[in-house]
């Protein structure tokens, strides 16, 4: 005998197997029991959720020879001929493939003649939203006065693209997804009933990969049972399914939570090697972190991302999902996705609001250590105010820089640029994508020799003025016509301040105004320099010694 698959083999004959849809399977019970059948019925909701199912128990608990009962017996000749398709008083017809105006008069014409041998003849159109205006105009007569032994069960996973006449005319139910402890009771009793070995995170793995489908998991069950060679892993359904696991996903986030974005970014990369959609690994990362914020606010029986709950503030996830929101919408309009998830993962850890929650995580932690050590007694000598080191890496840029670009400015040479400037989005020449996506980012302030860009945050600005970068942007600007020789990236934040006191001078009648001093924070990486410590922390660590802990 040919191999059938496993939603077939277990899709449910009576209403009794069906998993979910308990209201709608109550109220078609209930117009059984009473013999209150209507003429019509629209089935719509998502693909995987019983519809087709349904309709077929229904049209065979109505001709069943043990009517009045809430369930098809499956045991008289008219349910056992439903059930192998022998009996043409159930009609199922697919409109995607019959949507023309001739094949519903060929309904019209047809619906006269009495059953064969059940009680009503009952027509099954699905995707029944694939039908043509005329051929919903033929249907509509007939669906308004109907011969008494017929009834239509209409089904769409579309139902917005029904006509109003036809909706009118049917008693409507509407499917919702199946919840994900049905589907996974559903699983294991299929596991079981053929002997399959399977890990229990696998069982959730594949419910969570359906998204509320049933027929969907039985499908991915199957397929990952003809994948694996012995006992079915977490892995094996996520190598199947395209989707992220777990621990994957735990490390990532853990990764840019501990500002490790180099290997935040490696993981990354063995994604995309395992050939993981962009918009799969965006997606997954979102579900991660809404369990992760479920785990924080609510008593989960099982959690999954035990670590990353105890350590997320919940401004921290919030913050998170704003940025892979948005990723999630930039990434359906561009061919270059995998530069869009680098750069949101950068934000996830660089951008200033992300920042400044780490500041207040510090501050917070700070006080409850400084607390702690109130409690306990402490000998401490008295020791001198410690001085405030100085900044002694190189400066990148500087106010003066930023003065000489200001007076030399071009306008028409700007006006050239910003009109390219659209076309760095996407860059068509590979090995430059990268370095064009930066330059797009940011904004073309000024432009003489050197052209000022601007950018929100300080680590966009050092990464387009790194030596290998600023190459390949200057061969990109310079590809038709020799416009600037270098570049200077400072933050928005300080272009604000230095552009208003440029402009006061200047139309004050000053046509080479002066910049006043001021620290633009870009300097070179100096490994043998000790990094700029705030007052706070100086102090506390002249107090309290080595029992200070520092976050970064």
């Amino acid at each position: 005998m040919s191999y059938q698959a496993l939603y077939r083999t277990y899709r449910p004959r009576s209403f009794d197997e069906v998993a979910g849809q308990k209201v709608i399977i109550k109220t078609l019970q209930s117009a059984l029991r009473q013999q209150k059948i209507a003429h019509a019925y629209l089935f719509s909701g998502p693909r995987g959720t019983g519809k087709t199912s349904i309709a077929k128990i229904f049209a065979k608990a109505v001709n069943c020879q043990h009517q009045p009962n809430e369930n098809p017996c499956n045991a008289c000749d008219i349910c056992q001929g439903i059930e192998r398709g022998d009996i043409p008083d159930v009609i199922e017809i697919d409109a995607a493939s019959n949507n023309g105006v001739d094949e519903i008069r060929e309904i019209r014409d047809k619906v006269k003649y009495m059953p064969s041998v059940g009680r009503y003849k009952v027509y099954i159109v699905d995707e029944v939203h694939m039908l043509t205006t005329g051929a919903f105009n033929a249907l509509l007569k007939t669906l308004e006065e109907p011969p008494k032994h017929v009834i239509f069960i209409l089904a769409t996973t579309e139902v917005h693209r029904i006509p109003a006449t036809i909706l009118s005319r049917c008693q409507r139910y509407d499917f919702k997804n199946i919840e994900l402890t049905e589907i996974i009771g559903k699983l294991e009793e299929i596991v079981s009933k053929e002997s399959i070995e399977i890990e229990k995170e696998a069982i959730r793995s594949i419910a969570e990969n359906a998204e509320g489908a049933l027929r969907d998991a039985i499908s991915l069950l199957d397929q990952t049972v003809s994948f694996s060679d012995g006992k079915i892993t977490d892995e094996d359904v996520h190598l199947v399914s395209g989707s992220v696991s777990r621990t994957v996903l735990n490390d990532m986030l853990l990764a840019l939570y501990n500002k490790q974005i180099s290997k935040a970014m490696v993981l990354l990369e063995d994604l995309i090697a395992a050939g993981k959609e962009m918009t799969r690994i965006t997606n997954d990362l979102i579900l991660a972190l809404r369990d992760i914020l479920i785990e924080k606010t609510m008593k989960v029986d099982q959690p999954r991302y035990e670590e990353l709950a105890n350590v997320l503030s919940v401004d921290r996830i919030y913050r998170y999902l704003d940025i892979l929101n948005k990723l999630q919408q930039d990434i359906k309009w561009t061919h270059q996705k995998r530069a869009y998830v680098e750069l949101a993962l950068i934000r996830m850890v660089e951008h200033k609001d992300v920042k400044a929650l780490d500041q207040v995580q510090a501050i917070e932690d700070l006080r409850r250590e400084i607390e702690v050590l109130k409690t306990k007694p402490v000998l401490r000598e008295e020791t001198p105010k410690p001085e405030r080191k100085k900044e002694s890496g190189k400066p990148l840029v500087t106010v003066k820089d930023v003065e000489r670009v200001l007076h030399e400015s071009d306008k028409d040479k700007k006006e050239l640029l910003l009109k390219g400037w659209p076309h760095l989005k996407d860059y068509p020449k590979e090995h430059l994508k990268m370095a064009a996506y930066l330059l797009y980012q940011g904004k073309l302030e000024a432009v003489s020799d050197t052209m000022l860009i601007a950018y929100d945050d300080m680590t966009m600005c050092k990464r387009i003025m790194e030596k290998e970068t600023k190459a390949q942007i200057l061969k990109i600007l310079n590809s038709k016509h020799d416009l600037v020789r270098d570049l200077i990236a400072i933050r928005t934040g300080d272009w604000e301040k230095i552009r208003t006191i440029y402009l006061e001078q200047w139309t004050s009648g000053n046509k080479k105004p002066e910049l006043p001093p001021h620290d633009l924070g870009m300097y070179a990486e100096d490994e043998n320099t000790e990094e700029h410590e705030p007052e706070t922390i100086a102090l506390a660590k002249a107090y309290f010694g080595d029992r200070i802990k520092i976050k970064e």
